[in-house]
């Protein structure tokens, strides 16, 4: 249903691109991406629990049906088509906000916040080039586009990013800690 394939084609190879310039270890690499796709896998798991529990309206229908949503200060629009497919399922939060800032949590408490130089290209369009200093950057420009698209409101961006955020948080938190990390604590 969500497409963690997408996410995952998109953050690995920015982890690659990190890690290449870090210089790191096979070991330190193999953590960093085991806990990459364990934060996106939980990210995903979590907020299609979050999108189901909420079940909001996406800009596709609640655009052209504003009349109807006991606000007057918005106004419908008929002809408002988005322009990046809408997906099936509801928009709050915004899934791919989710999935973004789990990995950018995992992947800035690796490699840091800032100085990098990372290039963003999809096979289907290889003529164009993204390129970012910092992962801020990139998940912004992701939040951009959603909104922009059409697809998603600001606050099921902004939604899901906090969830990201906490999910990113609590798996570097909790699995494949250092053998120093290790606290025989429960919560």
């Amino acid at each position: 249903m969500y497409d963690i394939v997408g996410d995952g084609i998109l953050w690995n190879p920015i982890a690659r691109q990190l890690a290449g310039a870090a210089h790191r270890s096979l070991a330190e690499n193999a953590r960093t991406f085991a806990l990459l796709n364990v934060a996106l896998a939980d990210a995903a798991i979590a907020v299609l629990e979050t999108k189901y529990h909420y079940d909001t309206w996406r800009p596709e229908t609640a655009v052209p049906a504003a009349a109807t949503d006991g606000n007057d200060r918005t106004a419908p629009d008929a002809a408002f088509v988005p322009l990046i497919s809408t997906p099936c399922f509801p928009g709050y939060p915004s899934g791919h906000a989710a999935l973004s800032y789990a990995a950018r949590e995992v992947l800035e408490h690796d490699f840091g916040p800032r100085g990098h130089a990372l290039v963003v290209t999809h096979p289907q369009l290889p003529q164009i080039r993204l390129e970012y200093s910092t992962l801020e950057e990139m998940t912004s420009d992701i939040d951009d586009a959603r909104v922009y698209g059409g697809i998603h409101f600001r606050f099921d961006q902004t939604a899901g990013a906090e969830q990201g955020r906490r999910v990113g948080a609590y798996v570097l938190r909790k699995f494949l800690r250092q053998g120093h990390e290790c606290k025989h604590t429960r919560d």
